[in-house]
């Protein structure tokens, strides 16, 4: 192959692995609430004591980096109405990508996360 087809096959990788697929499977669907405030949605980690809450869906973000994950996260769950994100997980996969004999380690940050309303 040519320089050119290996450039062509970096940069169709980049736009094709720059996306961020999102999954959201709604667990309250009899019911909607308003949107929130991305900036004020509180992050619980696995195993973490939360307050009482209603489970509005689950989400899962694909992403570059663990922060663009969760912030798309947040973003999401704003929409759903959340006041939180609880069981998040973060979890980091690594392939290697031979050009032209050269390793490139690729990371892709997978978010996992339950959406909830706080029960007043």
């Amino acid at each position: 192959m040519t320089a050119s087809k290996y450039l062509f096959l970096f940069v169709l990788g980049l736009c094709i692995g720059g996306c961020t697929p999102f999954h959201m499977t709604l667990t309250n669907e009899e019911r909607s609430y308003p949107a929130t405030s991305a900036e004020k949605i509180q992050l619980f980690f696995q195993g973490e004591t939360t307050p009482p809450a209603k489970e509005l869906g689950v989400l899962v973000v694909s992403g570059d980096s663990e922060k663009q994950g969760v912030k798309f996260m947040q973003e999401k769950a704003a929409t759903m109405g959340a006041d939180a994100i609880i069981n998040l997980e973060v979890k980091i996969q690594t392939q290697t990508l031979l050009i032209i004999f050269i390793p490139i380690p690729v990371h892709s940050y997978f978010v996992s996360g339950t959406a909830v309303k706080y029960v007043n």
